[in-house]
């Protein structure tokens, strides 16, 4: 029987667009595309083959003159001896993937395989000739990486978090505090995820308990958590801001917004500064500085009590009389039998 032309037609349109999407696809990974090698491959000429990379190209500079591109052609390299793809702009410099990959690896907050994910993903971003290089540069320090103890996938739950913040929709979790036997559960209103110190957080109010302050919750201590339909309104004066509220919390310990003033004469100003984005330096006694701060709860005395005896808290007068009893109790667990 007699083959309908329409039919040949139409394979032989599809197999183009198959060749064509090959080829793309080719390039777009960084490889690089041999006219004679592809019209062997693909059992047509090398005029074919020149044809469609003339379509892609062509593809790529109406993207781009509709604002849709970001700066991609496809360019003959003579040493290479065929065609590849140049993004420009859009390739991660090997320097900038390196600089990503090692703040993942010091961050030790996913589990070996979310990192290996991650790190292939991001190494993948960068050129071809490059992506050894990377590779190479953090292979040690791959070999010998240690997550945080709970070792628990996260990215799907920092999606999914995420959304439910980004939507205001109520949150139902169940959580394991710390040193308990048993889970607590929380109906919240999400308003933060925030990454500090190895840990992400979830930055929420309890429904109900109005917006004073927030509470955290370490998302590793999140057994389960259930996304509701119903969406929840916070007013606009007590807007929950992330880059504000990070500013102002140290370990993560929220509580009460307090303004504190402390003589400072450690070695380095600038660290203190660095560590506290709200302080600043409202005189000098001495060589000592006096710097003033405004931070949330408890975690700022912590960090206080690390710098040992080169600082002092002056005001409030109860948390520098809080200070100096955190100290005496400390002390006693030093003294002489």
């Amino acid at each position: 029987m007699k083959q309908d032309w329409r039919d040949t037609e139409e394979f032989d349109s599809r197999t183009k667009a198959i060749r064509i999407l090959s080829l793309y696809d080719t390039l777009s990974r960084g490889n690089v595309v041999n006219k004679q090698q592809a019209a062997i491959n693909f059992s047509v000429s090398e005029k074919a083959i020149q044809r469609d990379i003339n379509d892609l190209r062509a593809y790529l500079d109406d993207q781009s003159l509709n604002g849709e591109g970001c700066n991609i052609s496809i360019n003959y390299n003579r040493a290479k001896k065929g065609y590849e793809m140049i993004r420009g702009s859009t390739w991660l410099t090997q320097e900038e993937v390196l600089a990503i990959a090692k703040i993942l690896l010091e961050s030790r907050a996913f589990s070996k395989s979310e990192l290996n994910q991650l790190l292939n993903k991001t190494i993948a971003q960068c050129l071809p000739d490059s992506r050894k290089n990377v590779t190479e540069n953090i292979r040690n320090e791959l070999h010998h990486y240690l997550p945080v103890a709970h070792s628990q996938p996260l990215i799907n739950k920092i999606w999914d978090i995420s959304m439910a913040i980004r939507e205001r929709r109520l949150l139902e979790i169940t959580y394991l505090k710390p040193g308990a036997a048993t889970t607590t559960c929380r109906v919240l209103e999400p308003c933060g995820l925030i990454f500090s110190e190895y840990y992400f957080y979830l930055i929420a109010y309890i429904k109900g308990l109005g917006y004073e302050f927030p509470a955290t919750y370490r998302l590793d201590r999140i057994k389960s958590y259930l996304i509701s339909n119903q969406h929840f309104h916070i007013p606009e004066t007590e807007r929950f801001e992330e880059g504000e509220f990070r500013k102002r919390v140290q370990f993560m310990r929220a509580g009460k917004l307090v303004k504190i003033t402390f003589r400072f004469w450690g070695p380095s100003i600038d660290a203190v500064l660095d560590r506290l984005p709200t302080a600043k330096v409202i005189g000098m006694e001495e060589n000592k500085a006096i710097i003033e701060a405004k931070v949330f709860g408890d975690g700022i005395k912590m960090w206080l009590l690390s710098q040992a005896e080169f600082l002092e808290v002056l005001m409030p007068d109860d948390f520098r009389k809080e200070m100096r009893e955190t100290m005496l109790r400390m002390l006693n667990n030093y003294k002489f039998e």
